[in-house]
């Protein structure tokens, strides 16, 4: 049994809990044996039932991807101060990685914070050149929550509706039977997007 076959074997017998540390150990750098992307989809297709399943789903990844995502950012925020050394060495992550995000963060600005959440690259490293800016933990906070959230909600979505049925024709049907709808769930995370702009600004 390899480690996602385990992995997935006590998400199965312990469910969100196993998802919870998974997503910490993963966004914390502290032990990233397997990234979201292997196990991720696999744990949704095993959690995710309906609809009540999906939402306890998505909080399980969220929050322990987000309470993850905090230590390397407050590592790294304080490392300019010293005395972090020695949870800082416990980090794992390739200087290739860390040199990577700090690009990315010098060149996208704040907001990779947010939309980083969705890049396998990204995912993880972008909270050391967020610390290291000394992001506002607010903020930082924010951008995460929302991009870790919409990576597995989205992923759990996408497991979930195309299991039920080609995942194309689902999102055209969706589309064409409800515009409407459709239209005032665009409009809301757009206006939800600026609202949350403006707060932290």
């Amino acid at each position: 049994m390899d480690l996602t076959e385990a992995t997935l074997h006590f998400i199965r017998l312990y469910g969100p809990l196993i998802l919870i540390i998974f997503t910490f150990l993963e966004m914390s750098m502290l032990f990233p044996f397997l990234p979201s992307e292997v196990v991720v989809p696999g744990a949704a297709a095993i959690l995710i039932t309906d609809a009540t399943s999906f939402l306890v789903f998505i909080l399980a990844a969220g929050v322990g991807g987000t309470v993850g995502a905090f230590v390397p950012y407050y590592v790294f925020h304080a490392s300019r101060a010293g005395g972090v050394g020695w949870i800082k060495d416990r980090i794992t992550v390739s200087e290739e990685n860390t040199t990577r995000g700090r690009e990315w963060f010098q060149k996208w600005g704040q907001s990779s914070v947010l939309w980083g959440r969705f890049l396998p690259v990204l995912r993880s490293v972008i909270s050391i050149p967020a610390g290291l800016a000394r992001m506002k933990s607010m903020r930082f906070g924010v951008f995460t929550a929302i991009g870790t959230v919409g990576f597995y909600a989205i992923t759990g979505a996408l497991v979930y509706f195309g299991r039920q049925q080609p995942l194309f024709r689902a999102a055209v049907s969706s589309v064409i039977d409800r515009p409407a709808l459709t239209a005032v769930g665009a409009l809301s995370l757009l206006g939800i997007g600026v609202v949350l702009r403006n707060a932290i600004a």
